[in-house]
């Protein structure tokens, strides 16, 4: 079965694997004066040449208020603008809190990508009208960016010599 991404992909990057990934961790959100921090699952899909599309967003932990956090407007679409940045460019969430709650975006947002682990970091990323989110996604099967045209080796050991002869 066939898949698309309506994100614009960088022609400067090469992503593996392909397909569906999950990328999970804790993330602190502040809507308002309100702080949560949540065990959040992201699911989508990453083409080779770095489409992004997230269809399922999933926001759990043991706070009650994560409950009240949910994904608008899936599928988010984005794409990987470099080896170490990506773009997710209609991220929108909805808190239901009474007087306090209300609509996050939709908005782009940037996120600092981490090969050793295979991580997306929101680094005090803000999404208006007043929210704001920190912490790190550790995706499942770990994905790797690099340039388009370096592999892995070069990038992981640029001193060493590719060519034995």
């Amino acid at each position: 079965m066939a898949w698309a991404c309506a994100g614009v992909a960088s022609a400067d990057v090469t992503v593996a694997p392909a397909g569906a990934f999950s990328a999970s961790g804790k993330l602190a959100m502040k809507k308002g004066a309100i702080p949560v921090s949540c065990h959040t699952t992201f699911n989508g899909q990453v083409s080779e040449q770095g489409a992004i599309r997230v269809t399922e967003v999933i926001f759990g932990g043991m706070n009650p208020l994560c409950k009240s956090i949910k994904a608008l407007a899936l599928p988010w679409q984005g794409q990987v603008d470099h080896p170490g940045r990506l773009t997710v460019d209609d991220m929108q969430v909805k808190v239901r809190v009474p007087l306090l709650g209300g609509v996050c975006g939709p908005g782009p947002v940037s996120l600092v990508w981490g090969n050793t682990d295979g991580s997306a970091t929101f680094d005090a990323v803000t999404l208006g009208p007043d929210c704001a989110m920190d912490g790190t996604m550790v995706t499942s099967p770990q994905v790797d960016i690099r340039a388009a045209g370096r592999s892995a080796e070069t990038v992981r050991h640029p001193g060493a010599s590719q060519d034995a002869s």
